[in-house]
């Protein structure tokens, strides 16, 4: 039988914890974030949302709702898809390499995987061509390219793609244009800067992701694909994405300097601006002072994920949408919620 003293250090263990574990333990509800997602995903809407708000570092909502695989309620430890959020966590693998002098935007893709025969138009292809979305590769996830690959697995009598063989695929399939010619969002990209990534780092990129960013920062419930990367296949819950939140936030995975560099935009050859960075589309003002970034990512069936991301740097808020199941939640609608939501907790 516990005694009263139990119960006194019990709770008082309690009042010890750090306030930010305090945050990522429960729910927190604002009232005005609370009624506006009422009118975007009333109750019994199909599938489920999941709602981070946080300013300043506070956290001003953090709530899930509806159901997953029409079973489970959605609650801040709830897994989902992130689709091509995930694009953030690959860029970050290239800038702790960067940062560490093991790779450099300038250097050609051909420096890091010599004996892989990617076709050259123009000029190669170089690791900011990947990260900017410049390189004018094959997207794997376009229909054409979906029969290409079906092609390609049947000849080499593989069920699927890993980081190593898309790079092989790839490097049979034309280019659209010579890199650095135009943007154009490019999910193969990102997969083939995995690879340099597991290269250039001596391990599967799995393994290093998880040493350099979900074990340092406690993200127990976030993986990821044993065996094909960077462009989509990772889930996370709402808390341990804001620990995510709070690690872009206070730099503690990356130096200030590298921390710029996520969010510089790319440039094209004839010295136009890109405005999208490691993982974040750029939105800047009309003194081209950087204000805002976001990304969107959207899953195919069962979960059909349907997320947003808003960091709105000027006003230090951030708004997280993770939403599955749901085919009504459109870009649009994702992001006019998180504009709303943003609107109500300037207001506050």
């Amino acid at each position: 039988m516990n005694s009263p003293l139990t119960g006194i250090l019990i709770f008082g263990s309690f009042l010890l914890l750090p306030t930010s574990a305090l945050s990522e333990a429960a729910e927190v509800v604002s009232p005005k974030v609370e009624k506006i997602i009422g009118r975007y995903f009333p109750e019994n809407s199909e599938g489920g949302l999941a709602v981070l708000v946080i300013r300043d570092g506070k956290v001003i909502h953090k709530k899930g709702y509806g159901l997953k695989n029409g079973k489970e309620p959605v609650t801040p430890d709830t897994k989902m898809g992130m689709a091509s959020i995930t694009k953030q966590f690959a860029a970050m693998c290239a800038a702790f390499l960067i940062e560490e002098g093991k790779l450099d935007l300038a250097d050609k893709v051909s420096k890091h995987l010599p004996d892989l025969p990617l076709p050259v138009e123009g000029r190669e292809l170089l690791i900011a061509d990947l990260v900017h979305h410049t390189s004018g590769l094959a997207n794997f996830i376009k229909s054409k390219e979906r029969e290409s690959i079906a092609e390609y697995k049947k000849a080499r009598l593989i069920e699927r793609l890993n980081n190593l063989t898309h790079a092989e695929w790839l490097a049979r399939q034309p280019l659209r244009r010579p890199p650095g010619v135009e943007h154009e969002y490019t999910n193969s990209g990102y997969v083939l800067l995995a690879r340099v990534i597991e290269v250039v780092a001596g391990m599967p990129f799995h393994e290093f992701q998880q040493e350099r960013i979900f074990d340092k920062l406690g993200m127990s419930n976030t993986s990821d694909s044993t065996r094909f990367n960077g462009s989509g296949n990772m889930q996370t819950t709402l808390n341990d994405y804001e620990k995510w939140v709070r690690a872009l936030r206070n730099e503690s995975l990356i130096d200030t300097k590298t921390s710029k560099l996520l969010l510089s935009p790319g440039k094209l050859d004839n010295g136009e601006r890109v405005d999208y960075g490691f993982g974040w589309r750029l939105t800047f003002d009309e003194n081209d002072e950087l204000i805002e970034v976001h990304h969107s990512g959207v899953g195919s069936a069962p979960s059909s994920s349907r997320n947003f991301v808003l960091r709105d740097l000027r006003n230090d808020i951030t708004v997280v949408l993770f939403g599955r199941e749901n085919l009504t939640l459109i870009r649009d609608v994702r992001t006019a919620l998180a504009a709303e939501i943003r609107k109500a907790t300037l207001a506050d």
